[in-house]
């Protein structure tokens, strides 16, 4: 799948709930406060605190109308790696995709600024690499030498490659308590390019199926990790709060919900979802059917999943062409509104927009699911406000791509999404995800 641009929005999480983690009982369940880029870290202690903007600086949230800004605030999860002196609070993105939990370590290349230092394992007395010989070690890992098993790959995130290791990871804060797992398995990244981290992220928490992932690993130490759940809201209007994502008996009811089939294809236990058709303002776009969105297993290509660490929703070129073609010819006959003539950086399909009114009339999109669901996702999360060259343009979130569809996290916000892997469900459903948060 494509990689994340410069003005990429990075949906991530954080701090796990120290009230929720006292029993050493299987099955429980806990939750994580999403941090957003207004929120301070202390690097020794992971306490957290609202960061104040100084004065003179915009917040693109405060566009009005409200429309999803191109400077979307950034989401870590907060979590202390190493031991003795090694151990220091990074912030890492959350990953729906890729396979390893990984974090930047001393020598990384090239260099990138982050919140905290590199990590330093000569400083970690409980620090020690994964051997070929472990039953970790397997692919997409690979035996490297004597001692050592090496990862690499691609994600949303960045080009990574290191080195599988195990240490102490520690979550909370000091004015509840911390609490430590030691022996969980991550990736120590001695490269790591194109990692558009916006000079605040040290890594990549991972959340997908495999055994090497955070929530697998997690279940391990029993914690229930078999479902979970979060609610995206703009924090730019929030700046002094954070949402949750719960897990196990955190996950918020859901009888109210839609739901849809979570598919299964081939082996890279990634969250598939089955995407059946595409309305523009409720009419159906009949020339986009269900073929167009099917999983090619033999070439692992095709299918749609769900990713909250993609920034915006990218859908199958054959698709994404009908769908274009469609929003031109709306906004042109309905609104008067020509598409641009040239590129906007960072965009792939603009309109020159002068009347101020115009926002609200802009289209909203369904998404048609496997077993009847349907997902509406309104104007005000389809387009962005952008400057250029003097002029006020509305530029689409929705992207091609060659590989696959994924619905990504701008077109997530103020709906809650409930991912059930037991029961391969998902479930969503409207919801004023400001009034879940902290």
């Amino acid at each position: 799948m494509s990689r994340l641009s410069a003005s990429m929005l990075c949906f991530l999480l954080a701090l796990l709930t120290p009230a929720n983690l006292t029993s050493a009982t299987r099955n429980i369940g806990f939750s994580l406060p999403l941090v957003s880029s207004h929120h301070k870290l202390n690097h020794t202690t992971g306490e957290i605190g609202e960061l104040l903007l100084p004065e003179g600086d915009v917040n693109p949230m405060n566009i009005r109308p409200r429309v999803a800004p191109a400077g979307w605030p950034m989401f870590s999860v907060v979590v202390g790696v190493g031991s003795g002196r090694g151990q220091h609070f990074y912030k890492l993105a959350l990953d729906f995709v890729g396979n390893l939990t990984w974090i930047r370590c001393k020598p990384c290349t090239p260099e990138e600024q982050q919140e905290g230092p590199i990590f330093d394992a000569a400083l970690s007395p409980k620090y020690a690499l994964v051997k070929p010989t472990s039953i970790h070690c397997k692919p997409p890992f690979v035996g490297h030498g004597h001692d050592k098993c090496s990862f690499s790959g691609t994600t949303s995130l960045a080009v990574v490659q290191g080195y599988l290791a195990s240490d102490v990871f520690t979550f909370g804060d000091t004015g509840t308590g911390h609490r430590s797992l030691g022996g969980l398995i991550f990736g120590c990244a001695h490269r790591a390019d194109e990692f558009w981290n916006h000079g605040i992220v040290a890594g990549a928490m991972s959340l997908n199926k495999r055994s090497t992932s955070f929530k697998y690993q997690l279940a391990g130490h029993g914690f229930d990790t078999s479902k979970f759940s979060y609610c995206l809201f703009y924090h730019g209007q929030h700046t002094a709060k954070h949402g949750f994502l719960g897990f196990g008996s955190d996950v918020p009811n859901h009888d109210h919900a839609h739901s849809t089939a979570l598919m299964y294809h081939d082996t890279t236990m990634l969250y598939f979802i089955g995407l059946e058709g595409v309305s523009l303002n409720g009419q159906r776009l009949t020339r986009i059917n269900r073929g167009m969105f099917s999983r090619d297993q033999a070439r692992k290509h095709g299918g749609t999943i769900i990713d909250v660490g993609t920034p915006e929703t990218r859908m199958i070129r054959a698709a994404y062409d009908i769908l274009e073609a469609a929003v031109v010819a709306d906004l042109q006959h309905r609104l008067g509104v020509r598409r641009a003539g040239y590129r906007v950086p960072g965009s792939h399909l603009c309109f020159v927009v002068s009347i101020h009114g115009i926002y609200q009339k802009l289209p909203s999109i369904t998404l048609h699911l496997a077993g009847g669901a349907q997902l509406t996702i309104k104007w005000d999360l389809l387009f962005v406000t952008k400057m250029h060259h003097g002029a006020q343009h509305a530029c689409f979130l929705i992207f091609p791509d060659e590989k696959m569809t994924v619905l990504g996290a701008a077109q997530q916000v103020d709906t809650r999404f409930t991912i059930d892997v037991d029961h391969r469900l998902l479930y969503f459903a409207p919801e004023n995800c400001g009034n879940d948060s902290s």
